[in-house]
Protein backbone atom coordinates (compact mmCIF):
# COMPACT_ATOMS: atom_id res chain seq x y z
CA UNK A 1 0.00 0.00 0.00
CA UNK A 2 1.25 3.27 -0.80
CA UNK A 3 2.51 5.60 2.15
CA UNK A 4 -0.54 8.19 3.27
CA UNK A 5 -1.37 11.13 1.12
CA UNK A 6 -2.30 14.28 2.65
CA UNK A 7 -6.00 15.21 2.62
CA UNK A 8 -7.54 17.88 4.27
CA UNK A 9 -8.96 17.16 7.61
CA UNK A 10 -12.87 17.80 6.57
CA UNK A 11 -12.54 15.59 3.03
CA UNK A 12 -14.62 12.55 3.79
CA UNK A 13 -13.32 8.92 4.23
CA UNK A 14 -14.48 7.93 1.20
CA UNK A 15 -13.27 10.51 -0.99
CA UNK A 16 -9.41 10.10 -0.01
CA UNK A 17 -8.49 7.76 -2.78
CA UNK A 18 -4.92 5.99 -2.77
CA UNK A 19 -5.51 4.78 -6.31
CA UNK A 20 -6.10 6.36 -8.86
CA UNK A 21 -9.62 5.45 -10.54
CA UNK A 22 -8.76 6.05 -13.92
CA UNK A 23 -5.36 3.47 -14.08
CA UNK A 24 -5.11 2.21 -10.82
CA UNK A 25 -1.57 4.04 -10.59
CA UNK A 26 -0.83 4.62 -6.42
CA UNK A 27 -1.11 8.40 -6.53
CA UNK A 28 1.13 11.03 -5.17
CA UNK A 29 0.71 14.34 -3.76
CA UNK A 30 2.82 17.22 -4.81
CA UNK A 31 1.95 20.21 -7.30
CA UNK A 32 0.59 20.03 -10.61
CA UNK A 33 -0.08 23.20 -12.40
CA UNK A 34 1.35 27.07 -12.11
CA UNK A 35 -0.73 27.86 -8.76
CA UNK A 36 1.64 25.82 -6.90
CA UNK A 37 -1.09 24.15 -4.87
CA UNK A 38 -0.34 20.76 -3.68
CA UNK A 39 -3.09 18.46 -5.19
CA UNK A 40 -2.82 14.36 -5.29
CA UNK A 41 -2.26 12.99 -8.44
CA UNK A 42 -1.76 10.42 -10.63
CA UNK A 43 2.15 10.36 -12.39
CA UNK A 44 0.94 8.21 -14.92
CA UNK A 45 -2.03 9.15 -16.61
CA UNK A 46 -2.41 13.10 -15.02
CA UNK A 47 -5.50 12.82 -13.29
CA UNK A 48 -5.81 15.13 -10.26
CA UNK A 49 -8.61 14.98 -8.00
CA UNK A 50 -10.08 17.91 -7.15
CA UNK A 51 -12.66 17.07 -4.38
CA UNK A 52 -15.67 19.06 -4.34
CA UNK A 53 -17.84 20.35 -1.94
CA UNK A 54 -21.80 19.43 -1.90
CA UNK A 55 -24.46 21.47 -2.70
CA UNK A 56 -27.85 21.83 -1.35
CA UNK A 57 -31.32 23.44 -1.22
CA UNK A 58 -33.87 24.42 1.55
CA UNK A 59 -37.43 25.22 0.62
CA UNK A 60 -40.06 27.81 2.61
CA UNK A 61 -43.05 26.26 0.54
CA UNK A 62 -46.24 28.83 1.29
CA UNK A 63 -49.23 26.71 0.18
CA UNK A 64 -52.65 28.14 0.77
CA UNK A 65 -51.65 31.27 3.07
CA UNK A 66 -49.90 28.22 5.71
CA UNK A 67 -46.42 26.78 5.63
CA UNK A 68 -45.68 22.91 4.49
CA UNK A 69 -43.99 21.41 7.18
CA UNK A 70 -41.96 17.81 6.60
CA UNK A 71 -42.66 16.01 10.11
CA UNK A 72 -40.06 13.75 10.17
CA UNK A 73 -40.25 10.78 12.45
CA UNK A 74 -36.51 11.21 13.79
CA UNK A 75 -37.47 14.53 14.95
CA UNK A 76 -38.13 15.33 18.39
CA UNK A 77 -41.82 15.47 19.49
CA UNK A 78 -41.20 19.33 20.68
CA UNK A 79 -39.46 19.84 17.67
CA UNK A 80 -41.10 17.97 14.80
CA UNK A 81 -40.33 20.36 11.52
CA UNK A 82 -38.25 20.75 8.85
CA UNK A 83 -38.72 21.69 5.40
CA UNK A 84 -38.03 20.12 1.92
CA UNK A 85 -34.20 19.96 1.50
CA UNK A 86 -31.67 17.91 0.21
CA UNK A 87 -28.73 17.82 -2.32
CA UNK A 88 -28.30 18.87 -6.00
CA UNK A 89 -28.43 16.05 -8.28
CA UNK A 90 -25.23 16.17 -10.51
CA UNK A 91 -25.59 18.75 -13.05
CA UNK A 92 -28.81 20.11 -11.73
CA UNK A 93 -29.16 23.59 -10.87
CA UNK A 94 -30.37 24.52 -7.29
CA UNK A 95 -33.77 25.52 -8.60
CA UNK A 96 -34.23 22.41 -10.62
CA UNK A 97 -33.08 20.50 -7.04
CA UNK A 98 -35.95 22.81 -5.11
CA UNK A 99 -38.44 21.97 -7.46
CA UNK A 100 -37.77 18.30 -7.38
CA UNK A 101 -37.23 18.04 -3.90
CA UNK A 102 -40.53 19.32 -3.21
CA UNK A 103 -41.77 17.10 -5.36
CA UNK A 104 -40.10 13.93 -3.74
CA UNK A 105 -41.15 14.89 -0.11
CA UNK A 106 -44.49 16.81 -0.31
CA UNK A 107 -46.02 15.74 -3.75
CA UNK A 108 -46.30 19.59 -4.80
CA UNK A 109 -45.66 21.06 -7.80
CA UNK A 110 -43.69 24.86 -6.91
CA UNK A 111 -42.54 28.00 -8.98
CA UNK A 112 -39.88 29.85 -6.90
CA UNK A 113 -40.79 33.02 -5.89
CA UNK A 114 -37.12 34.50 -4.74
CA UNK A 115 -33.91 33.07 -3.53
CA UNK A 116 -33.36 33.73 0.25
CA UNK A 117 -29.56 33.57 -0.65
CA UNK A 118 -26.92 30.73 0.34
CA UNK A 119 -24.87 29.49 3.10
CA UNK A 120 -21.34 27.52 3.75
CA UNK A 121 -21.65 24.71 6.01
CA UNK A 122 -17.85 23.60 6.65
CA UNK A 123 -18.57 20.75 8.67
CA UNK A 124 -16.63 17.94 8.91
CA UNK A 125 -18.98 15.05 8.90
CA UNK A 126 -21.46 13.80 6.51
CA UNK A 127 -22.07 15.62 3.54
CA UNK A 128 -18.93 17.09 4.49
CA UNK A 129 -18.84 21.17 3.51
CA UNK A 130 -21.60 22.42 1.57
CA UNK A 131 -23.47 25.50 0.35
CA UNK A 132 -27.40 25.08 0.64
CA UNK A 133 -29.34 27.73 -1.13
CA UNK A 134 -32.15 28.94 0.08
CA UNK A 135 -35.65 29.67 -1.53
CA UNK A 136 -39.35 30.51 -0.91
CA UNK A 137 -41.57 28.89 -3.57
CA UNK A 138 -45.55 28.83 -3.88
CA UNK A 139 -47.53 25.85 -4.64
CA UNK A 140 -48.69 25.44 -8.14
CA UNK A 141 -50.02 21.95 -8.61
CA UNK A 142 -49.75 18.77 -7.16
CA UNK A 143 -51.28 16.68 -4.30
CA UNK A 144 -50.38 17.20 -0.92
CA UNK A 145 -48.78 13.54 0.39
CA UNK A 146 -46.08 12.23 2.43
CA UNK A 147 -42.53 10.45 1.45
CA UNK A 148 -39.64 8.36 3.29
CA UNK A 149 -39.04 11.80 4.79
CA UNK A 150 -42.11 12.39 6.90
CA UNK A 151 -45.42 13.31 7.26
CA UNK A 152 -46.28 16.66 5.40
CA UNK A 153 -48.84 18.79 6.74
CA UNK A 154 -49.26 22.77 6.69
CA UNK A 155 -49.47 25.36 9.10
CA UNK A 156 -50.17 29.27 9.80
CA UNK A 157 -46.46 31.24 10.08
CA UNK A 158 -47.44 32.02 13.86
CA UNK A 159 -48.41 28.16 14.90
CA UNK A 160 -45.68 26.63 13.13
CA UNK A 161 -43.96 23.72 14.89
CA UNK A 162 -40.46 23.95 16.33
CA UNK A 163 -37.28 22.85 14.32
CA UNK A 164 -35.16 21.42 15.61
CA UNK A 165 -31.59 22.34 15.88
CA UNK A 166 -30.06 19.52 13.97
CA UNK A 167 -31.79 20.70 11.39
CA UNK A 168 -29.48 23.13 10.58
CA UNK A 169 -31.04 24.16 6.94
CA UNK A 170 -34.37 24.11 8.34
CA UNK A 171 -33.29 26.74 11.18
CA UNK A 172 -31.40 28.96 8.79
CA UNK A 173 -34.17 28.84 6.35
CA UNK A 174 -37.26 29.87 9.12
CA UNK A 175 -34.53 33.01 10.37
CA UNK A 176 -33.86 34.00 6.46
CA UNK A 177 -38.37 33.91 5.99
CA UNK A 178 -38.94 35.52 8.85
CA UNK A 179 -36.07 38.48 8.18
CA UNK A 180 -37.73 38.62 4.51
CA UNK A 181 -40.75 39.20 6.32
CA UNK A 182 -40.25 41.57 8.25
CA UNK A 183 -38.31 43.67 5.41
CA UNK A 184 -41.79 44.04 3.92
CA UNK A 185 -42.05 40.90 1.37
CA UNK A 186 -45.00 39.29 0.75
CA UNK A 187 -46.49 36.25 2.50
Amino acid sequence: MPPALAYPENLLPRLRYQYCPMCTTPLVHGAVSDDGIPRVHCPACGWVHYPTQVSGVCVVVKHRGDIVAILPPDNPPESPAAFPAGHCEYGESPEEAARREVREETGLEIEIETSLGWHFDPRPDYPGPNVTFFFVARVIGGELLGSAEGRVATFPLEKFPSIPATRRGSTRAMQLYLDWLRMGKSR
